[in-house]
Order: C-alpha cells, then sequence, then structure tokens
C-alpha cells in the first residue's frame, strides 16, 4: 500500500492545496516519518480524525457519517 499524502484521511478526497510539513525523516522521533499537519478537506473530517483517535481511519468515518470519496 503506498501512502497518498494529498488524500483526505477521512473521506479519501483529494486535497490539491494540501503541502505536508515534517518534522523529521523518520529516524529521528515516533512520527515515523509521517506530516505533522494531518490532510484533511474540510472541518468535518477534521472533527472525525481527532474524535475517533484509537479507531481506524475507516471506523472514524463510519462513526461520523461520511461518505467515502470514490474516483
Amino acid at each position: 500500500m503506498s501512502i497518498e499524502f494529498n488524500k483526505c484521511l477521512i473521506c479519501r478526497k483529494v486535497v490539491p492545496d494540501y503541502v505536508p510539513d515534517f518534522c523529521c525523516s523518520g529516524q529521528e522521533c515516533g512520527c515515523m516519518g509521517g506530516p505533522i499537519n494531518p490532510c484533511v478537506c474540510s472541518k468535518e473530517c477534521e472533527r472525525a480524525l481527532f474524535d475517533g483517535i484509537g479507531k481506524t481511519m475507516e471506523q472514524r468515518r463510519i462513526d461520523a457519517n461520511i461518505k467515502e470519496f470514490i474516483e
């Protein structure tokens, strides 16, 4: 599975103006090279992202009643 940094983590919609910001290369801390500013397309998806901590992204989407974006 490839990581697509420009897709919303919740609904999978492409966010064309998203620019990931990294704190390190993945070797220096626990982030494992992930961006420090999560890619979300809306306030609704941002709320689902943080309200569902501890759940999978799919479960967060389902719990928030957000439809998955299919290209």
